[in-house]
């Protein structure tokens, strides 16, 4: 199926509208503020661990425990934030968490001026913000449809792509160099401007709401409205495909996030700009990828498209522990050449994945399907940060990455194997 082929959910393929999004004011508010939290959110990312490396002195299993706490919060609470997505209009639980995270991330910088910053505080506020995150996105990847037409959603979700993979990577760039002039501490406060933009941007929003479905007779109950939501997603072969391979290809990306900075402080004496500017050229790829994936569906189709884009962000991580150390231009080359080539292929198989979901779940059902896909591909992440802590300690960073990126390109091979996605 191409992505100009996606049919609305009554079974009929939509009209192709006279404008694009570019023309929509309420979606560029959305569009806006996402971007400039989402590039906060990249500079908290790597404040926090370089906070704990730098003025802590924390250690790869400290780092790894560090990283848990941060995705935990998609364990205990992602399930239940789906059937509140379902329950109650999403645009208010957007503009609340993004409030709640901006006031919890200012502990951060008010502890270090006070001396009272230790690890265990920092997993403290990462749990935190990484509950209101949980919800946030659940109810995000829910609202979307309810402002964008389904015949724009693949135009849509590339440009909230683009915004997202960019900013996964310039932001951690910008964050490099904040750390460096203002300090990890008080460069978080840059992704507290961020939450608080987002959220005036959120309520600036003037298109209603479809208000949400009401039950005939007595609600049922969250544990069966969870399990409404797990049914529809597990029947579907296709969800649990995609769903199998994002789980391998989280669980082992997340031992990168562990490893690398301390591959690129300790091992290639990058610093932490470097370190940053590393990880930010590869936002030229996943800007390249948001552009592409659009075109890129509609020539090979939906499902060749995600296999490609699996396999090229796999594939790419190869390149990561080739780098000669002492900071040489070749061993910059090849990091940078593989942060590219992730990021393009990452973005392809994201907004095709989500522009499925959005396109064939039922608009009643939205919050609760994307709350279990992402309950079930993010909650091997936690796992991720203290096998990459422990790997790390083990046999050193470069090893771990080599092992890591191994990892990564046999699970994209099985994914280029299944005749489920490729024929989606």
């Amino acid at each position: 199926m191409s992505s100009s082929e996606l049919l609305d959910r009554s079974g009929q393929q939509a009209p192709e509208p006279p404008r694009g999004l570019w023309h929509h004011r309420d979606f560029r508010r959305l569009w806006a503020g996402q971007t400039v939290s989402l590039l906060g959110s990249r500079v908290t990312e790597l404040a926090l661990p370089v906070t704990a490396i730098v003025l802590l002195d924390a250690g790869p299993a400290q780092l790894g425990l560090l990283n848990s706490a941060q995705y935990l919060p998609v364990l205990c609470v992602t399930l239940f934030a789906g059937v509140l997505a379902d329950r109650v209009r999403r645009r208010p639980l957007m503009i609340a968490a993004n409030l709640g995270r901006a006031s919890i991330l200012t502990a951060v910088p008010l502890l270090a001026w006070l001396g009272g910053l230790g690890v265990w505080a920092l997993c403290a506020v990462a749990f935190a913000t990484g509950v209101l995150t949980a919800l946030f996105d659940v109810a995000y990847q829910a609202y979307v449809p309810s402002l964008v037409a389904k015949e724009r959603l693949v135009e849509g979700n590339s440009k909230l792509q683009a915004s997202r993979s960019v900013a996964e990577t310039a932001g951690q760039g910008l964050g490099g160099t904040l750390i460096q002039v203002l300090t990890a501490p008080v460069a978080i406060l840059v992704d507290c401007a961020g939450y608080l933009f987002s959220a005036v941007m959120l309520l600036r929003i003037r298109t209603p709401e479809t208000p949400p479905v009401r039950p005939e007779g007595a609600r049922p109950s969250i544990r069966k409205e969870i399990a409404a939501g797990l049914r529809m997603t597990l029947h579907s072969r296709l969800l649990r495909v995609i769903m199998l391979h994002a789980s391998w290809y989280n669980l082992l990306w997340d031992i990168v996030l562990v490893v690398f900075p301390l591959y690129g402080i300790r091992e290639l004496h990058l610093g932490p700009a470097g370190l940053g500017v590393i990880i930010a050229v590869g936002s030229l790829g996943a800007f390249g990828g948001a552009l592409s994936a659009g075109p890129l569906g509609a020539r090979l189709g939906v499902g060749r498209t995600m296999v490609l884009g699996m396999v090229v962000a796999s594939a790419a991580t190869l390149l990561l522990p080739l780098a000669p150390g002492s900071g040489s231009a070749t061993g910059q080359l090849l990091l940078g050449a593989g942060y590219v080539l992730n990021g393009f292929g990452i973005a392809v198989f994201n907004i095709h994945s989500i522009t499925l979901r959005q396109a064939t779940v039922p608009a009643e059902l939205i919050g609760r399907v994307s709350a279990t896909f992402r309950f079930l591909t993010w909650a091997v992440i936690p796992l991720g940060g203290l096998l990459g802590g422990l790997l790390a300690a083990a046999v050193g960073p470069r090893a771990a990455l080599a092992v890591t990126a191994g990892g990564l390109t046999a699970g994209a091979l099985v994914f280029l194997c299944s005749r489920t996605a490729v024929r989606s």
